[in-house]
């Protein structure tokens, strides 16, 4: 009977112990949950990011990186666009009993849009002879072309500026406005005509006086094939008051591809300059050349 008192005591003990929390205890070990309770969700265990791999280099896009070889590119024509044009440079001399030397430099610059087209024209010749200077010229002819919309009409501004050491005067400032039309325009050929009203003043001479003139002109260009091609034009300026005093520049040129990787030619040229009021001068003023044609 003991010993059954006493085991009936100490599961009393036990049970009261288990049902009573202890006082003053909170946290997580004061009462475990039961072996079948549902276990608590914990957030996944954080690990080492994986190393990201450097992206791959893209295939070079021509022009974006640099090759030695890519400085000749200045040399070609597309690394100047939109503007286009040429250098020019002849020389020829002797030397012996007679001594003589000629240079012949000239430039040409176009840029083209579809509202706008400017054209430049620098030519510069020097002659000598036995030491003596027999030809100074330097000629600034500059254009500006408006195209009328869906016409074969353009609206243009010129001037020419003309140095001469041997000519009556020393410079001839002249400016011309007007109408051109487009008779022929396609990638072989281009014809076109001009008119309008010009005006021309002469400074170092003995006639200062302004000119009212009228301009009639033309331009011509063909390409035969792509190792040659022609050109030409000629500008026509009366005076309005008198017909007989006119001005007529004229120049024409053959142009020969040497090398199209390059862009230079073989350009055989003509410049004409007639004045029926020479002052004691020459009429005519005429320069050919031969010259070597870098294009760009």
């Amino acid at each position: 009977m003991q010993r059954i008192a006493a085991a009936l005591a100490v599961t009393l003990l036990t049970v009261s112990v288990t049902a009573q929390e202890p006082l003053g205890l909170e946290g997580p070990f004061t009462r475990l949950p039961p072996l079948d309770a549902p276990s608590v969700l914990l957030p996944p265990p954080i690990s080492a990011p994986e190393p990201v791999a450097a992206p791959a280099p893209s295939a070079a896009t021509p022009g974006e990186v640099f090759d030695p070889g890519s400085a000749w590119q200045a040399w070609t024509p597309a690394f100047w666009d939109p503007w286009e044009g040429s250098i020019e440079l002849g020389l020829s001399g002797t030397e012996g009993n007679t001594q003589t030397f000629n240079v012949r430099f000239g430039a040409t610059a176009k840029h083209k849009t579809d509202d706008l087209i400017q054209t430049l024209q620098i030519t510069s010749i020097q002659k000598s002879a036995n030491g003596a200077t027999t030809a100074n010229t330097a000629l600034i002819d500059g254009r500006i072309e408006w195209p009328m919309p869906q016409s074969r009409w353009n609206y243009f501004l010129h001037s020419l500026t003309e140095y001469d050491q041997f000519k009556a005067f020393r410079y001839r400032f002249s400016a011309d406005t007007g109408l051109g039309y487009e008779f022929i325009q396609n990638d072989l050929t281009t014809l076109l005509g001009r008119a309008g009203l010009s005006a021309s003043k002469e400074v170092g001479g003995n006639d200062g006086n302004f000119k009212p003139e009228l301009i009639f002109g033309g331009e011509f260009k063909h390409k035969f094939n792509p190792t040659h091609s022609v050109s030409a034009k000629v500008d026509y300026f009366p005076n309005v008051t008198r017909f007989s005093d006119f001005r007529l520049n004229s120049q024409a040129s053959w142009e020969i591809a040497l090398s199209q990787a390059w862009g230079l030619s073989l350009k055989l040229s003509i410049i004409d300059r007639y004045d029926s009021t020479p002052q004691g001068a020459r009429p005519n003023d005429l320069d050919y050349s031969t010259l070597v044609l870098w294009q760009f």
